[in-house]
């Protein structure tokens, strides 16, 4: 008869709890992304388009809301809303990364939603950059977006931001 010592019984244990709780976020669903997904999930975007102006250098980025959750991107005083979706936009060029997010104001780019005078995203939302700002090149985006506790994911996969070529 063969009895197994305490520390390899001690590590079969360890690794049986590890499983054990990663099975909420590993488990099985119905898009095969694990539970996680499936508690997150709070909608799918596409990047609609990408356009670079050969002349301007100036990029625009429209992203697409696929039946997700929509809100304001920013906060309206006017009309008395907080901001209810997070928005990003990253861009690889000169070998560093920038970030524009929606709410932000001391950049120079352009984010408007498509409705409430651009302060909210419902089907698109465009990201403008000012003329020469991809005179060295701009390589690749990133969008990504979040509502309260859940994430916006990439056209019905399970990654919610992955980089896209300009």
């Amino acid at each position: 008869m063969y009895v197994q010592s305490p520390l390899v019984m001690q590590r079969v244990f360890s690794l049986i709890c590890v499983l054990f709780f990663l099975a909420g976020c590993l488990g099985a669903s119905s898009t095969g992304c694990g539970e996680g997904y499936e508690e997150m999930h709070a909608g799918d975007y596409s990047i609609d388009s990408i356009t670079l102006d050969a002349t301007t250098n100036q990029l625009s980025v429209v992203v697409k809301n696929e039946e997700g959750a929509s809100g304001f991107i920013r906060e309206n005083e006017s009309l008395e809303q907080e901001q209810t979706i997070w928005i990003a936009l990253h861009i690889q060029h000169n070998g560093q990364t920038t970030s524009i997010r929606g709410e932000d104001t001391e950049h120079s780019w352009t984010v408007t939603g498509d409705s409430s005078n651009g302060d909210s995203w419902i089907s698109t939302v465009t990201f403008t950059s000012p003329d020469g700002f991809c005179d060295s090149g701009c390589e690749e985006i990133r969008f990504s977006a979040g509502y309260y506790d859940g994430v916006f994911y990439h056209d019905g996969t399970c990654e919610s931001s992955p980089w896209f070529a300009v």
